[in-house]
């Protein structure tokens, strides 16, 4: 693979994975750390990495970096929704009732969105908080978009039914 390809690739996605690891939770000192970390370990491994996959082996390597650096720390992450914007996206292609989810405070929607497992977590946050399109969320997963749009519809699924458990409202879908 060449040094061009990783460089295309970083100028494209390096923001994009900087965002996201804020948006999860992460300080940006440490999100800079971590960005720098998954392209030094893309450039070690040049070899070794499929050229079509390395998109979602880099954002994936960022992740789990930042996963390590909270085990290490014991840190709780918070995620870093902006509250209505995120909650109304959510709800327009969700079938919530906006109002409801709107009225709520972003920290039950937080709440509610850090029980969902991981990835149902990240697309959610990659799909109605960075307002990624299916394709940008496939190319950073690795995902084809039609399996992008079943797993989003799979996490919105699973936060309505968590949102019900814990909040006891039936009316949201």
């Amino acid at each position: 693979m060449s040094k061009e390809v990783l460089i295309e690739l970083y100028n494209r996605q390096a923001k994009i994975i900087y965002r996201y690891l804020v948006k999860y939770g992460c300080r940006k000192e440490d999100a800079e750390e971590i960005v720098q970390e998954s392209f030094i370990k893309a450039i070690q491994h040049l070899d070794g990495v499929d050229e079509r996959k390395l998109p979602s082996w880099i954002f994936t390597v960022a992740l789990n970096t930042y996963r390590n650096h909270l085990k290490r720390k014991s840190i709780r992450t918070e995620l870093s929704i902006d509250g209505g914007g995120f909650i109304s996206r959510l709800a327009a292609e969700g079938d919530f009732t906006e109002d409801i989810l709107v009225n709520e405070s972003a920290t039950l929607v937080r709440d509610c969105l850090g029980k969902l497992k991981d990835g149902y977590k990240d697309l959610l946050i990659l799909k109605y908080e960075m307002e990624l399109s299916y394709k940008e969320i496939g190319r950073l997963l690795g995902l084809s978009e039609s399996t992008v749009k079943t797993y989003l519809y799979r996490a919105r699924n699973e936060f309505k039914r968590l949102w019900r458990e814990e909040y006891g409202r039936s009316s949201i879908g």
